[in-house]
């Protein structure tokens, strides 16, 4: 049988070949085993597509578990840089000449403090800081009240110091959980760097370091955050790892990604997943999303023409709600028409599936002992077999989708090839690549459809501003080497392993869609992150005329998720009752408007006068990118997500406020071809898009909206929003300047 290599489980207590124990205590507590978290297995689909030369293998996952939980358990173990970089200062999103005191490990210890707060008593959690020397603030503790106090005071207590020993960071995490106690939890790492690593790298590299350790126990992911890293060793450390990495280009990006990271950790279905396909020659398959330092070589029987071929895919994770889609390119289908007229079995391909559930499953147990075994067997959890002549009934936009995104992912992986090392390098002749792209477009099977899925994919690689990312990271080489080198491989991880890594791309942005799990962990953790105290500022700044502030009173942490704002431009062209069109500028108090459940009047239209303000270009809209909009009235989302282009835009900008009703429907406006929420519209809290305590709460927007300056016929002069001095959260309007 092929020995695949696999992760080594925590659940038979496994010991490290070190007996090094942690730096500041050998302290273990015992975590209570849950329960089934599903008595379900993945269903595994062959659909092939011989037209298209390919075979597209679909591993469905459960839609959520078989219990009700919050999420599932897991144990993390964050490996924080504490260089001397990490004291630089975090630019206010959207501000390039403010400051606000905020460095980037003041943020990334938020985004540390918003992991502790999402956990309970079934996770568990271990700290190691890096510099010069690698430093453990806490072994791997359950997250009872008395521990996340503890892993609170940890969190804060840590202070920037002086070189990069990214190694002995790592070592040091995987030590944590080889000297642990067992767990049946979702097991990773999760580090983050600023930089470069600069003191006490393993003189053979990486990657053949930690290969030559065997089985780690938990699945490693990497962040990087701003523009002096090397983008290609955390790519092939996440890749060797069995892990995510994700690029972090500003301050306001650190929220988002570690939101959307521990929310996919939170929606584990499986770990440790393994696909095998057995069929013979003169079949050929070839993965198709390019290389990674984790694939395996194809295993022949012997050297004959019909030999049978053993194809191995580490898969690592699955996610409750999110289906895995490999598309294979295949070769031989000429001559295995003949072949197979003789003998039918000779168009056969057996696919077996293996994984480790968490929580209490016997079977996976029995499949992890297995695994760990000197003479391991494959033990499949799903099987299936079918002739790869046989013709797939898919719709064709999905098999458009899954072999659009699998050229995508190869197109970019060429940029990146793998060095001896197995560190990810870069390619030259990038004035090729801007050619080869002009006229690759052109062929991917997506841009046939007007699907949601397939013109996701459209808008990464080719649409305009803020979108398009692909081609723009590419289009200089300026643009390439600030950025495009680093953000290329994490968009290209987000869509092999098919992951939600931000708010921000398209395409990234239709996976777990459908999982109520992740959606609801993700809208958890964006709470958490925005509703915690502000962190104490690190950095001396200077206020305009000279004096000094360092508290962090009016941040917001919701700027370093994601931007705010609810506001349309004043030329907005609204529907009225009538049918007729009028400017949103010439609303006033009385005028019947259309909305989702027909004619409601105006109570009171907001302007506020702004400079410089980032609107986006949705059709022939500008508005402000957090305004929640529908293209149905039903379904919301957010232009930052939708937009065309990005403006700044200096006037007014104008929001409104209309008759009480019930209905949340009854809160629209129709501007341009969507629908615009308008103010008070009764959703303050759960996950709809539009939910938001201040602005979804009539009786507070009334409030507020009463206490500014009133010109005739409804009209309210504003300046802005007020937040809450701990929270950062928005409270009122702000009176204008005068």
């Amino acid at each position: 049988m092929v020995r695949v290599p696999i992760f080594r489980s925590l659940i038979t207590g496994s010991k490290s070949t070190n007996d090094e124990k942690p730096q500041e205590t050998s302290e273990k507590e015992q975590v209570q085993p849950i329960g089934t978290i599903s008595d379900k297995d993945a269903i595994l689909r062959l659909e092939p597509v011989p037209n298209r030369k390919g075979l597209l293998i679909k591993i469905e996952p459960p839609k959520e578990p078989s219990v009700k939980i919050p999420h599932v358990p897991c144990d993390i173990v964050l490996v924080i840089d504490v260089s001397g970089s990490m004291v630089s200062a975090a630019p206010v999103p959207g501000e390039s000449d403010e400051s606000n005191g905020l460095s980037v490990l003041d943020l990334t210890k938020h985004a540390a403090l918003t992991i502790i707060e999402s956990m309970n008593e079934n996770d568990r959690l271990g700290i190691v800081t890096f510099a010069s020397k690698a430093k453990v603030l806490q072994p791997l503790i359950p997250m009872n009240k008395e521990n996340k106090a503890r892993s609170l005071k940890n969190v804060k207590s840590m202070k920037p110091l002086d070189a990069t020993n990214l190694w002995q960071g790592l070592l040091d995490g995987i030590k944590l959980f080889n000297t642990g106690e067992s767990s049946t939890n979702v097991p990773a790492i999760m580090i983050l760097t600023d930089g470069m690593p600069n003191h006490m790298n393993p003189a053979a590299g990486f990657v053949p370091k930690i290969r030559a350790m065997g089985p780690l126990p938990a699945s490693i992911h990497t962040f990087g955050f701003g523009y002096s890293l090397r983008s290609g060793l955390l790519k092939s450390i996440a890749e060797i790892g069995g892990g995510n990495y994700a690029f972090i280009p500003d301050a306001g990006m650190i929220g988002t990604v570690f939101v959307h990271a521990v929310a996919n950790l939170q929606s584990t279905f499986a770990t440790r997943a393994v696909l095998k396909l057995s069929y013979t020659r003169p079949l050929e398959l070839y993965e198709t999303t390019g290389p990674s330092v984790d694939q395996i070589v194809p295993v022949f029987a012997d050297d004959s023409e019909d030999s049978q071929v053993e194809l191995t895919i580490n898969l690592g994770n699955l996610q409750f709600g999110q289906s895995r889609d490999i598309f294979l390119s295949t070769n031989g289908l000429k001559e295995l028409e003949f072949l197979n007229e003789e003998n039918p079995t000779r168009a056969l391909v057996d696919a077996h599936l293996t994984y480790v559930k968490p929580g209490d499953c016997l079977k996976s147990r029995k499949v992890l002992e297995s695994m760990l075994s000197k003479d391991a067997d494959f033990i499949p959890m799903a099987s299936n077999q079918r002739s790869i002549l046989e013709y797939s009934d898919l719709p064709a936009s999905e098999i458009a989708y899954h072999e659009s995104r699998s050229l995508i992912c190869n197109f970019i992986s060429t940029m990146f090839p793998i060095g001896v090392d197995g560190e990810h390098g870069i390619t030259r002749g990038m004035k090729n690549k801007r050619e080869d792209l002009r006229t690759w477009i052109d062929t991917l099977p997506a841009k046939n459809f007007d699907d949601v899925k397939n013109q996701s994919l459209m808008k990464d690689v080719s649409a305009d501003e803020p979108q398009g990312q692909v081609s723009m990271a590419i289009e200089s080489k300026e643009y390439f080497n600030r950025w495009g080198c680093h953000f290329l491989p994490s968009l290209l991880n987000a869509h092999t392993r098919q992951v939600c890594n931000s708010f921000k791309d398209p395409g990234p942005l239709q996976y777990s869609t459908e999982s109520p799990l992740f959606i609801s962990c993700r809208d958890a953790l964006d709470q958490i992150f925005d509703n915690l105290p502000a962190p104490e500022p690190s950095r001396h700044v200077h206020a305009r005329g000279g004096r000094s502030r360092g508290s962090s009173t009016g941040i917001s942490m919701s700027s370093y998720r994601n931007s705010s704002g609810v506001c349309f431009a004043g030329s907005t062209v609204v529907a009225l009752a009538s049918g007729r069109t009028v400017q949103i500028r010439k609303l006033r108090r009385g005028m019947k408007v259309r909305t989702p459940r027909g004619s409601r009047r105006v109570a009171m239209v907001l302007k506020t006068p702004v400079e410089s303000e980032i609107l986006c270009r949705v059709g022939k809209v500008l508005v402000t990118p957090w305004h929640p909009v529908s293209s149905d009235g039903k379904r919301w989302g957010f232009p930052a997500n939708e937009a065309d282009g990005v403006v700044m835009y200096t006037g007014c900008i104008y929001s409104v406020l209309l008759e009480r009703d019930a209905s949340s429907f009854a809160h629209a406006i129709r501007v341009g071809d969507m629908w615009g929420v308008t103010l008070g519209h009764g959703l303050t809290t759960g996950s709809d898009v539009r939910a938001h305590t201040f602005f979804g709460d009539y009786n507070a927007v009334g409030k507020g909206l009463l206490s500014l300056p009133r010109r005739a016929h409804g009209i309210i002069i504003g300046g802005g929003v007020e937040r809450d001095e701990e929270t950062g959260l928005v409270t009122s309007f702000r009176q204008p300047n005068k």
